[in-house]
């Protein structure tokens, strides 16, 4: 099993196809197409299949392909951390995903700081949407995430450090005429904006209708991954959605929180990161700074920071 023929397996799912690959790579096509020939020899075994539809991993492939993309990533790492020793003025990327909440209230206190240590490090940030963060971070397109923490079924792969909890609430636009329901009965007829990965559908539809002795609307449930998209439509149209409080308490306008008597379970937010990983330096050096303003906000007189804070249980820093 040679690195260039891992590589070339990676490229092939990020890009789509081997000619796509192949550009992307800077080889030709016979190169790559001849590689995985080698490689499907060398593991007696079918990693790809070809077809009128294009190309695709085999469950073989597709197990493989983690562990290649776990490689190529270390690799990045290694160079990244040579390229500091060598000379520390070379850019070196940070990509974060980060939940909404988080961005609003912490991410604009952490980078001055941070930027001041390490203004080589040129910085990429994502929406914090597990469905889209887990991946990105099990493929290596990710450093690490500071978001919700999803169910252990969806953690294979991957560690988390729980910072805090917090509860969630419905929220609709203001002058929404549900505005002042008092039970989720009411809003059985509304259509909702909501976010999940495919393995955390039951359990979202539980919290919302089935612990309250209600059929999810299933016709009336759309999804958005993306954080600005979601808050846009619920303050535009008439859908609702469920929203953190710290959220809400971070916004103050343009939603406004249901008076319900039913309450949801609470969420966990933390870091969420590759397991059995090192941390690049430049992530170690971020992690640091955010604690560091997550306890200065903590400490904070800041009216908002003060609201949006008593609306979270600091949990701590230890492993989950």
């Amino acid at each position: 099993m040679k690195l260039h023929q891992l590589r070339y397996l990676v490229a092939i799912a990020a890009d789509g196809s081997i000619r796509a690959a192949a550009r992307s790579l800077g080889v030709t096509q016979a190169t790559v197409t001849q590689g995985l020939r080698e490689l499907e020899a060398e593991s007696r075994i079918a990693l790809l299949t070809r077809g009128s539809g294009g190309i695709a991993f085999t469950s073989a492939g597709q197990e493989l392909l983690e562990y290649a993309q776990r490689v190529m990533t270390q690799i990045r790492q290694a160079e990244d951390a040579l390229a500091r020793h060598r000379d520390g003025a070379s850019t070196q990327r940070l990509a974060i995903g980060v939940t909404a909440w988080v961005a609003q209230t912490l991410l604009a206190r952490v980078l001055p700081p941070f930027r001041a240590e390490l203004p080589h490090v040129q910085l990429e940030f994502f929406d914090g949407f597990s469905r889209l963060s887990y991946p990105m971070l099990r493929e290596g397109g990710l450093d690490l995430m500071i978001g919700r923490i999803a169910p252990p079924e969806a953690m294979e792969g991957l560690q988390a450090t729980a910072l805090f909890t917090y509860d969630t609430t419905v929220v609709a636009r203001n002058g929404h005429p549900r505005a002042g329901a008092r039970a989720m009965a009411e809003l059985l007829d509304q259509d909702w904006i909501l976010n999940f990965a495919p393995t955390e559908r039951a359990a979202l539809m539980d919290n919302l209708f089935g612990q309250h002795g209600l059929e999810a609307p299933r016709h009336r449930i759309h999804l958005a991954h993306s954080a600005a998209l979601s808050l846009a439509l619920v303050q535009q149209t008439d859908m609702l959605s469920l929203c953190p409080w710290p959220l809400v308490e971070s916004l103050r306008s343009g939603l406004v929180p249901l008076p319900l008597r039913e309450r949801f379970h609470a969420s966990r937010v933390g870091i969420v990161r590759r397991a059995n990983e090192a941390l690049p330096h430049a992530a170690a050096r971020f992690l640091a700074h955010f604690m560091d303003q997550t306890r200065a906000c903590l400490a904070s007189d800041d009216p908002q920071l003060r609201r949006v804070f008593r609306s979270v249980e600091l949990v701590g820093e230890d492993g989950d």
